[in-house]
């Protein structure tokens, strides 16, 4: 057993090296430099025009006229910019949560963009695919073509937080939207099929203000990570699949807990493992409601390390890893 756990251990941290997650919080205040670098957790390229400013816990663009014609201000990250910031554009799971604000005259010219699919010769070609949002809808634009269709959203709104969780498969793409402190919904919102020929591993961040008031706000970016306590809501009414979410908080010291849905009455097992596979803790170990479920894990008995723990409830098996620094 405890080799095949090993094993299993290996097998997961060879796919984390493969597809390194990033996050972004944009808590350390920022502004670009004269070479055009803005660093908070990370250090992304600000392409020069309108406002890109970190204050406050958050990440404001403004636009101001583009070469393309349009209002707005970039920000772009790729491993070229920093060394930690790998890209995947054929295979990511994205988080991001933003707002729209304005003093004035509410516009549905104000948008935000998340630039997925980005062909190395998108300067010349205007090959961007992205995600994108303004108040009250959110969709798809083809930078090519200056085509976009979308879908109401009512979690999309002036003066609030909400979320987008976007996954990218091959060229399928899809975004799921819902308001902050809401649970995130089962079904995606709205999915695309990108247009890029080719792409290449940068990730941009586009403001749109078309109202001289209007600015974007950026809480965060996770990049093939999940926010810390976002994985499973304990709101969510129903639970109609197995799932288990990122430990909150991580890394942590020395408590910190662990959410996870049972779709039917079953006995589960979720256990704690170190790198050497061997079972340190026990959490769950029997009959569990259906439902949604919050154990917590104090490991002040544990020396600072990586550790791992899993799901195991009939066929069904997930297993994450968490980080006790102390």
């Amino acid at each position: 057993m405890k080799t095949m756990i090993t094993a299993s251990l290996i097998m997961i941290l060879s796919i984390s090296n493969v597809h390194a997650g990033w996050s972004e919080t944009f808590d350390t205040p920022a502004e670009p430099t004269a070479a055009l670098s803005l660093t908070s957790d990370m250090t992304w390229n600000w392409w020069g025009w309108g406002v890109a400013s970190v204050a406050d816990g958050y990440l404001t663009l403004v636009g101001a006229e583009d070469p393309f014609g349009n209002t707005t201000s970039w920000l772009q990250i790729d491993q070229s910019i920093d060394a930690n910031a790998e890209v995947t554009p054929s295979a990511a799971e994205i988080y991001v949560k933003v707002r729209f604000m304005t003093e004035g005259t509410p516009s549905t010219g104000d948008q935000f963009h998340v630039c997925v699919k980005i062909d190395p010769d998108f300067l010349t070609n205007l090959g961007v695919h992205t995600v994108v949002s303004a108040p009250g809808q959110i969709g798809d634009f083809w930078f090519q073509e200056n085509v976009s269709n979308g879908v109401a959203n009512a979690a999309v709104a002036y003066n609030t937080w909400h979320w987008q969780k976007i996954v990218v498969d091959g060229n399928s793409v899809s975004v799921t939207a819902w308001a902050d402190g809401e649970a995130m919904p089962d079904t995606a919102s709205y999915s695309y099929e990108a247009l890029t020929a080719t792409e290449g591993p940068s990730f941009i961040l586009v403001g749109v203000t078309d109202d001289d008031s209007s600015s974007v706000q950026v809480d965060g970016v996770w990049y093939n990570e999940t926010p810390a306590g976002l994985g499973i809501s304990d709101e969510a009414p129903i639970a109609t699949r197995f799932e288990l979410g990122q430990n909150y908080p991580n890394p942590f010291n020395p408590i910190t807990h662990i959410r996870f849905n049972i779709p039917e009455t079953a006995n589960a097992k979720l256990t704690v493992f170190n790198v050497m596979g061997e079972e340190v803790a026990t959490l769950v170990n029997g009959v569990m409601q259906s439902g949604g479920h919050t154990v917590s894990w104090n490991a002040a008995n544990m020396p600072t390390g990586v550790y791992f723990y899993q799901l195991q409830s009939g066929n069904f098996s997930q297993t994450k890893k968490l980080l006790l620094v102390k």
